[in-house]
């Protein structure tokens, strides 16, 4: 499963991208916009990017082979102001995309063992982490179309950041 390094490297610049994107928009609103609880599952905008970022912590850590920071606790709260939260996605996703960029391929293979003893392949985490990203950043760009909010594209060959050239 070499080959994904790769992968591991598009996926970081893509989450990095959608992230830039999303936080600039949402720099744009009044902060009761970004707070106002909508009916999502962790309640308010703000909420939800900050679980992103929550479980990025704690998945990146088992990614670098540490004990995460905490117990994991999908309600847990890391940053309850945006222009903090803001700066914390900034420096978490150069973070993972240096990370990727700089991993040797065979990285990738290597096994992570969980607390419950589950054992699975670095990539797997990866996966998960930019998946579950994914997802939830999903859920806030509906919550803003669904007020009039275009988000724009979201599709990975118009990714800015790509590591694939144009012919």
């Amino acid at each position: 499963m070499s080959g994904y390094a790769p992968v591991a490297i598009e996926l970081s610049r893509y989450n990095q991208w959608q992230n830039e994107k999303l936080y600039g928009l949402l720099a744009g609103l009044a902060p009761a916009e970004v707070t106002r609880p909508r009916g999502l599952f962790f309640g308010s905008i703000l909420a939800t990017l900050d679980h992103i970022l929550m479980v990025d912590k704690h998945l990146f850590a088992y990614i670098e082979g540490a004990p995460p920071p905490a117990a994991f606790d999908p309600k847990r709260r890391v940053e309850t102001e945006f222009e903090n939260l803001r700066a914390a996605r900034i420096g978490m996703d150069a973070r993972l995309r240096m990370t990727c960029e700089e991993a040797e391929p065979a990285w990738f293979d290597e096994i992570i063992v969980m607390p419950s003893g589950r054992e699975l392949p670095r990539s797997f985490w990866w996966a998960q982490l930019f998946n579950h990203a994914t997802h939830h950043r999903s859920q806030v760009t509906s919550a803003l179309t669904l007020v009039g909010i275009d988000y724009g594209n979201t599709d990975m060959p118009y990714n800015p950041l790509t590591q694939f050239t144009a012919p």
